[in-house]
């Protein structure tokens, strides 16, 4: 690459690539479906640290309908519902500064948390931004700013930080989905939630699995949405769970688009690893599924065939030399087909 990537000098990249290569990369379906489409796109977020934000509406209410259903408990931890009432303009500019400020003061060990607390910097804000200042006394000023609305909102600002703010009908949307799928039987059997003292299965949501491998240069991660060990049929049921953006009936073309067959791929991998090695799991064999949920709020588990799980592994299995190469060589100029053609690609 040339001396300046991404608007970092070369020897701020330098450093961050032997900060990058001196740790064990753990390659995620998200990494290696990065790297395959363009090998500077993982190099500029994975290597230099440039993540982008990018919001998709069908990812955010995919990670909601997980939470709510898979980890209710972590709702406030990750997401807050967006405020309906907001400020008027002016008094919410002053909100946000006295808020950048009081992020400031925290960083040095403040521990005031209420709006009221925060008056003289309400105060110096309103002065310098000459609003309510034909009121005669602070006393007035203040009245405007430290209300019933305004404290709500400052509270607000408070929670959003670092959570995923969703609006009110998204919360609603996603609520639903998931109390439809609860109502689902065969989605709620396949996913083991019927399971009880009598029934022989082992359920775990959102459970990492990792693997490391002596032959690459890195190591394969991946959190499992759903993983349901069946004893008394000797299966372990794989289930990952979709919010599509079109039909269900056309979910084949997203596992395509998406490059989800990675991901079924390496979850294959993983469980392989981490249970099928083990001798109390010899006999068993995995099942994997894509749970998917479509605008229409239509539910239904897709079952992937033993044939065609092969085959997206084997075509997984390509990728994954392909992403050694790169990583041996230090290369993510351009993509694997162009570099052993010489830098060119004829079709």
């Amino acid at each position: 690459m040339g001396k300046f990537v991404a608007n970092i000098p070369l020897s701020e990249r330098i450093q961050k690539e032997q900060e990058f290569f001196d740790k064990h990369f753990l390659m995620s379906y998200s990494g290696l479906s990065k790297l395959a489409f363009s090998p500077a796109a993982f190099y500029k977020h994975y290597v230099l640290g440039q993540k982008e934000d990018v919001y998709d509406k069908n990812m955010t209410e995919g990670s909601l309908i997980h939470c709510l259903l898979l980890n209710p408990e972590e709702f406030d931890n990750n997401f807050v519902i967006g405020v309906s009432d907001l400020p008027s303009d002016n008094p919410r500019a002053v909100l946000h500064t006295v808020f950048n400020h009081y992020k400031e003061l925290k960083k040095e060990g403040d521990t005031r948390e209420n709006l009221d607390e925060f008056q003289d910097a309400i105060l110096d804000v309103l002065k310098d931004v000459n609003l309510y200042q034909s009121l005669k006394t602070d006393g007035q000023r203040l009245e405007k700013m430290i209300t019933l609305k305004h404290h709500n909102y400052w509270d607000y600002l408070i929670k959003a930080e670092g959570r995923t703010v969703i609006d009110q009908d998204v919360y609603d949307f996603c609520k639903s989905v998931v109390e439809k799928i609860q109502s689902t039987s065969n989605v709620m059997d396949v996913m083991g939630f019927f399971a009880d003292s009598f029934s022989p299965l082992v359920k775990e949501n959102e459970i990492m699995l990792v693997k490391f491998q002596e032959t690459k240069p890195f190591g394969i991660r991946g959190i499992i949405d759903n993983l349901v060990i069946d004893k008394a049929n000797k299966i372990i049921r794989v289930n990952d769970l979709k919010k599509t953006g079109k039909s269900i009936s056309q979910f084949v073309d997203s596992i395509e688009y998406f490059k989800y067959w990675i991901q079924a791929a390496m979850y294959k991998k993983l469980v392989e690893h981490v249970y099928l090695s083990k001798p109390e799991y010899a006999d068993f064999k995995m099942e994997f599924r894509f749970i998917v949920v479509d605008p229409f709020m239509q539910i239904a588990p897709i079952k992937v065939s033993d044939e065609t799980l092969l085959k997206w592994e084997e075509s997984t299995d390509k990728l994954l030399n392909e992403a050694q190469y790169h990583f041996e060589s230090r290369s993510f100029d351009l993509p694997y087909s162009f570099i052993v053609n010489n830098n060119e690609l004829e079709i």
